[in-house]
């Protein structure tokens, strides 16, 4: 995988897609790329979520990224001559996935990291979605843990839709920012050639956090994507330990914002600064929030773009001015908000107004809706 000096363009809908045998016989329709970094505690239930699902025809990668805690043996000792190990020095989440990369050659490739799962139908729903809609990537909604929080809603409030979409010079930088960042590796399933061709995962040494990010925003911004209802995705937050840091360290495409942009269009270069801009102007406010005024100055400074939307961005002014105290009015709603959004979750399933969530054990192939909470 080669980074470019420019945009690549469209790599995916100009040409028809690869397929074949590999060196080793027939390929799997869809490889798998699992990293796994000390998750020996909850990596059994990310494979079970793999081995329910309702389309077979798959490959799991786990790529073993320096484990010291037996994840890789544990996963050996499975003995599924479908699941293939990995191992490496660690590098971090992003080499682990370009290692997997490398080793795939399935029509397609999925992402899930050890300690999140799936819904037993999300490959078929997802690469269905891909097939039907000609696209070069699927998102699917997903829920959140602890609690089982439906996230749907969440992004609809954000302004995501479901359906095939393409992003065009004119779109609005609210639209793309909030539809670019629902794309995460534990919900996404892209064309193979497609995620060679932009690069892969960005991954320079040191990088905690957004890696991710910049691949989906060099993909969304020149291919067709597509995003579908059924919810595929179970994010536990509670076994990951980057969710849980406060403040979070600075995303990648903030650090670098190149690694976005030589992959843009030219004409939709000035787009991708503004969602940029929208980006860092988010992450400013949580550096605001934990505290941290002049690390949240600097990302204004670096991104003048910010300054454009006007009421998001007085408001994060105000924050900084605030920094002295907001740690503490944060820290309260934390304490006080999973306890409200609880009880609020039991009434509505009692009322019949929350959808309850699907059940994960073995037969399982419920798929959810949408369920506002």
């Amino acid at each position: 995988m080669v980074e470019v000096a420019g945009a690549v363009g469209f790599c995916y809908s100009r040409r028809e897609g690869r397929s074949g045998l590999s060196s080793e016989g027939r390929m799997a329709r869809v490889d798998i790329i699992m990293p796994l970094y000390n998750k020996a505690h909850c990596v059994e239930r990310a494979i079970r979520s793999v081995a329910r699902q309702t389309l077979s025809d798959w490959r799991l990668i786990v790529v073993d990224d320096g484990s010291t805690d037996g994840g890789g043996e544990l996963v050996r000792a499975l003995g599924d001559e479908r699941i293939e190990v990995l191992a490496q020095a660690n590098g971090g989440p992003a080499a682990a996935r370009n290692a997997g990369l490398e080793r795939a050659d399935g029509e397609y490739v999925a992402f899930l990291d050890a300690d999140d799962e799936w819904l037993a139908g999300y490959l078929e729903h997802a690469v269905g979605a891909l097939e039907e809609g000609d696209a070069a990537m699927v998102g699917a909604m997903y829920y959140d843990c602890p609690g089982m929080r439906d996230m749907s809603g969440f992004w609809r409030r954000a302004g995501v839709r479901c359906g095939r979409f393409e992003v065009g010079a004119e779109a609005a930088a609210a639209w793309v920012e909030a539809t670019l960042l629902f794309f995460h590796v534990g919900n996404t399933v892209v064309r193979r050639e497609v995620a060679e061709c932009y690069g892969g995962f960005y991954a320079p040494a040191g990088c905690r956090l957004g890696e991710d990010t910049v691949f989906f925003f060099r993909v969304g911004i020149n291919e067709a994507f597509v995003i579908i209802e059924a919810a595929g995705a179970v994010h536990h937050r509670e076994d990951s330990g980057l969710s849980n840091v406060r403040p979070r360290p600075v995303a990648a495409p903030l650090l670098e914002p190149e690694s976005v942009l030589r992959y843009t269009p030219a004409a939709k270069r000035g787009l991708m600064e503004a969602v940029l801009g929208r980006v860092a102007l988010r992450a400013a406010r949580a550096q605001a929030r934990a505290g941290c005024r002049a690390e949240a100055a600097a990302l204004l400074r670096r991104f003048p773009a910010a300054r454009q939307f006007g009421g998001a961005y007085w408001r994060c002014r105000y924050e900084m001015a605030m920094s002295g105290v907001m740690p503490v009015w944060v820290r309260l709603k934390c304490a006080v908000g999973p306890v409200v959004r609880g009880w609020l979750r039991r009434w509505g399933r009692r009322l019949g107004l929350v959808g309850a969530a699907p059940r994960l054990d073995e037969g399982s192939s419920e798929q959810g809706g949408g369920s506002d909470e």
